[in-house]
């Protein structure tokens, strides 16, 4: 039974998610869909050794938003909580969060050191 209260946009960008106790200890993660009440991340895949997130830890993810020629470059801020983990067939690890509190960043030039490729959509 669907319990989603708000439509999901399906994207694959990455972001940068970090756990909300010690926010050096980023890494990239891929968004597989994403909504005003939370976002599904691509955790691992069969080839990755990460950690798994536990249900109830908190996260700060942050996605890179294109420049604006008013406001700058920006980044979108949730505060999120894990609310499901499920390891699929494949490998792949998702997780669910759900997003306690969203807000947009501003970013100084050259504060987000990311892969070449972790803005194309693919």
């Amino acid at each position: 039974m669907e319990k989603r209260n708000r439509d999901r946009m399906a994207l694959s960008v990455f972001c940068r998610v970090a756990p909300a106790s010690n926010r050096r200890r980023s890494a990239w993660k891929r968004i597989e869909n994403i909504s005003g009440a939370g976002l599904l991340l691509e955790w691992s895949r069969e080839d990755q050794e990460a950690a798994v997130p536990g249900v109830g830890e908190s996260y700060v993810v942050e996605l890179q938003l294109p420049p604006h020629p008013v406001f700058g470059q920006r980044a979108l801020q949730y505060k999120a909580k894990v609310v499901r983990v499920s390891r699929q067939k494949n490998g792949r690890v998702l997780a669910g969060l759900s997003a306690t509190r969203t807000r947009f960043r501003a970013l100084t030039p050259g504060s987000w050191q990311q892969p070449k490729d972790a803005l194309m959509v693919q």
